[in-house]
């Protein structure tokens, strides 16, 4: 489904170019759940929004291919991108309320990857985003479609980004630290909802966190990321009880327990 090969990713926007990351490969099977791990500035976000096709800075150079569906996200036209964006891979952030509209009805924000990728009425794309809110396990969907961001919690707004990366079934979900904002509870109620909704509609997933407990329980597989390089990947109880690269054992040093769902 999934095949990134040799990307790097380097930035002209001073005197001197910065590589951030550098060789990056990963292949994903449809279905599969891979974690990306690392400290922050490591690459894992800017790897994850180049598979999805948002880096598109004219101060940034990129080489490589990433293989979507036959499909390559570096090298393709536009027109060709959008098509896959939103519709066949999606993405959700660590801060809804920084991805949410303000101003617009949680309603008209989860239908509108309907409205570009879709031709439906109006009703239809209302039945699709409310049946969406009821599957991320909100109560009352019908109250939440005529809500603003500001009138939902914390945990209710990152449901909500997961029901409107959903609402086209997409094959791959990109969760760039999704858990990272919220109190335990919630973390592991999201964390449950990305498993089910990984097991009931077959959506693959690549979950980015530097947090490698939360790795643990969601991956199969996991990266680990270090200085814009892989440095490490494999089976994820494999990486974890027999790390083989000094990064990686001082990552797991600092994880106090471990729990499995």
């Amino acid at each position: 489904m999934l095949d990134v090969i040799d990307l790097n990713i380097e930035f002209n926007d001073h005197d001197m170019a910065e590589t951030v990351v550098y060789d990056f490969d990963l292949h994903m099977e449809e279905g599969e759940i891979v974690g990306l791990v690392g400290e922050s500035g490591s690459g894992k976000s800017m790897s994850a929004l180049a598979i999805a096709g948002l880096l598109s800075r004219k101060d940034m150079t990129k080489r490589g291919s990433i293989l979507f569906c036959n499909t390559d996200m570096l090298k393709a036209p536009r027109n060709e991108i959008r098509k896959v964006q939103g519709n066949d891979i999606a993405m959700i952030f660590q801060e809804p309320m920084s991805a949410l509209n303000p101003l617009k009805k949680i309603g008209w924000q989860v239908e509108e990857s309907l409205r570009i990728h879709k031709n439906l009425s109006k009703d239809e794309m209302k039945s699709l985003a409310i049946k969406m809110l009821e599957e991320v396990e909100l109560d009352d969907p019908e109250s939440i479609y005529n809500k603003y961001p500001h009138e939902l919690s914390g945990g209710m707004r990152q449901r909500v980004m997961i029901a409107s990366a959903l609402i086209c079934e997409p094959k791959l979900l990109i969760a760039d630290e999704p858990t990272t904002a919220l109190d335990v509870n919630v973390q592991e109620q999201i964390l449950e909802l990305l498993i089910k909704i990984n097991k009931e509609k077959g959506t693959a997933i690549l979950f980015i966190s530097h947090d490698l407990s939360v790795v643990r329980k969601l991956c199969k597989r996991v990266l680990v990321m270090y200085n814009g390089r892989i440095v490490e990947e494999g089976l994820t109880d494999d990486v974890f009880d027999n790390p083989k690269e000094e990064y990686t054992k001082t990552l797991i040093k600092s994880i106090p327990t471990f729990t499995k769902l």
